[in-house]
């Protein structure tokens, strides 16, 4: 998953499941650490946008494009905290991320796995992809197929 998407995808999840009520403390903590270290990057990105409705397209639409616009998305750091969070989420609130439809799992290459501007109104499902060469997914819409 290229780094933007890796970022998006936990952010995304990471609301979905940290702000439950229920939330477990590892779930939380790295969510916040996660924003933490965004803020520390990047004071243009706006993560709070999205905490009110995880669910939500605008808001998913801003905190894409501000993350499109960053700087050294790449960042080692980031990205393992990003990955974590997103374990966390699979191993104490797997629902999370298809409650802010998304779910993305199991993705397998001999090399590059790319899943760009992914949009959703509904449910959106990639599991159990496997290949020995790159995995391409690109403009994938859900909901009302009349709208885009």
């Amino acid at each position: 998953m290229d780094p933007i998407s890796l970022l998006f995808t936990a952010v995304v999840s990471g609301a979905a499941a940290a702000l439950k009520p229920t939330a477990g403390k590892v779930v939380v903590d790295g969510y916040e650490a996660l924003k933490a270290l965004i803020k520390q990057k990047w004071a243009h990105v706006d993560v709070a946008v999205l905490e009110r409705d995880p669910a939500s397209e605008p808001r998913q639409q801003i905190l894409k494009q501000d993350l499109q616009k960053a700087v050294g998305i790449d960042d080692r750091d980031l990205l393992e905290q990003a990955k974590a969070l997103l374990k966390a989420i699979a191993d104490h609130d797997p629902d999370a991320a298809q409650a802010a439809n998304i779910d993305i799992s199991d993705i397998v290459a001999g090399a590059d796995a790319n899943i760009d501007d992914v949009i959703a109104e509904g449910q959106v499902s990639i599991r159990g992809v496997k290949a020995a060469k790159d995995v391409n997914i690109r403009g994938v819409r859900a909901g009302n197929p009349t709208r885009r």
